[in-house]
């Protein structure tokens, strides 16, 4: 009898491209994500207006997500899309370096978000288009690793600069002009690197009347938990609260980053065997009880060890959100669900950004995170009630 294990499902070469592609894109992103809120800070915007510009971002991320994602399923091509997107947050990041207005870092971070939204779900369709249903989430999780060791490296960087040349006005515009090189990179990867399906081999689209009920009570569940997520600007504006240093906080956000990718590809893995839906669920209640002793005004000790937490709510949820997707709705339809889903929560988390920036300006932060842990709970007991039943899986 042979008792050996089966062979591990081979991770195909599309999804290896754009992991790599996200692995250079992600670096530059980050250069700017943690060092984004003490620039900001500088110029003189408040934690609502840090809160508007982020819900800019998403919001055009969310606007575009929508228009592509369609628009891949009916042209059944992928690779233009992702090559767009990618093309125009490779632009708008590095042009940062030129902003001295809020108006000006606004426009530029819709661009970003427009480029975003532009490649996220055609992106996330052509991985699921190439790996097959019992290694989805093992192709999303390794997907989730190589892109968020740029979110490690990237931070790094900015941390080290800050520390070497001072949080100051200049520094930070060389951090943001130093994101061309790997936004670069990713054009000529996807350019030279992706093979994607011919048009003739992919199956006419299906209207998105037609999208599963489960598709919808996924999403709606999801929505509703995004209202009153707290955004990763003004986790990171808490950190400082707290007494970390700007300067110190791109290397806090690096921390996080790095245990969420360590743990995205085992987590990616452990969803293909026991599912993806309990560990969704898991996630929120990880990301409810972090924000509630976030609203403590806990020590710097603890708070890395909260942000630790919130490394592990993204790792939980990231990936097999995204691959869940995949088993809940046809190939043919994959990118219109995709948009969808991100169309939506990104809508919730425009409108809840902005609403907790506001609450934190005029009551306090220990408010605004009372409210994102009541609502992370809420979010957790609607996906447990919504898979209380096995989800069906349709392809």
């Amino acid at each position: 009898m042979d008792t050996s294990s089966p062979p591990r499902p081979r991770i195909p070469r599309n999804v290896i491209i754009v992991a790599f592609v996200a692995l250079a894109s992600g670096f530059g992103q980050d250069l700017i994500t943690p060092v984004l809120p003490g620039f900001l800070t500088l110029l003189g915007i408040s934690a609502a207006g840090i809160g508007l510009i982020d819900g800019t971002l998403q919001g055009a991320t969310s606007v575009f997500r929508f228009i592509s994602g369609i628009l891949s399923d009916r042209f059944r091509r992928r690779k233009p899309f992702v090559f767009f997107g990618y093309a125009l947050s490779s632009v708008a990041r590095p042009l940062l370096a030129l902003a001295g207005s809020f108006s000006t870092v606004a426009a530029l971070r819709c661009i970003d978000g427009i480029g975003k939204g532009t490649k996220d779900a055609p992106r996330d369709a052509l991985i699921a288009d190439d790996a097959a249903k019992e290694s989805r989430g093992r192709a999303f999780g390794f997907q989730r690793l190589i892109d968020t060791a740029g979110s490690v490296f990237g931070p790094s960087v900015a941390g080290a600069l800050l520390i070497l040349l001072g949080a100051t006005m200049g520094t930070y515009r060389f951090i943001f002009a130093l994101a061309a090189i790997p936004g670069a990179i990713a054009l000529l990867l996807i350019w030279f690197g992706i093979r994607e399906k011919t048009s003739e081999t992919r199956r006419a689209p299906l209207p998105i009347a037609k999208l599963p009920g489960a598709f919808w009570v996924f999403t709606i569940g999801t929505s509703i938990a995004m209202l009153t997520k707290i955004n990763d600007s003004l986790f990171l504006l808490r950190a400082h609260d707290i007494g970390i240093p700007l300067s110190l906080i791109p290397i806090l956000f690096a921390g996080f980053t790095l245990l969420y990718a360590l743990l995205s590809y085992p987590i990616g893995i452990w969803s293909d065997r026991v599912g993806k839906a309990p560990l969704i669920a898991a996630g929120w209640l990880v990301l409810a009880l972090t924000e509630l002793l976030f609203s403590f005004h806990p020590g710097i000790i603890a708070a890395l060890a909260l942000f630790a937490l919130f490394g592990l709510f993204y790792a939980l949820t990231e990936g097999s959100g995204r691959a869940i997707i995949a088993d809940l709705v046809p190939e043919q339809t994959r990118g219109s669900a995709y948009a969808i889903f991100y169309t939506l929560t990104g809508i919730s988390v425009i409108v809840g950004g902005f609403g907790l920036g506001k609450i934190w300006d005029t009551v306090s932060p220990t408010l605004a995170f009372q409210i994102s842990a009541a609502g992370s709970l809420i979010g957790f007991l609607i996906l447990v009630s919504l898979f209380r039943k096995r989800t069906p899986v349709i392809a």
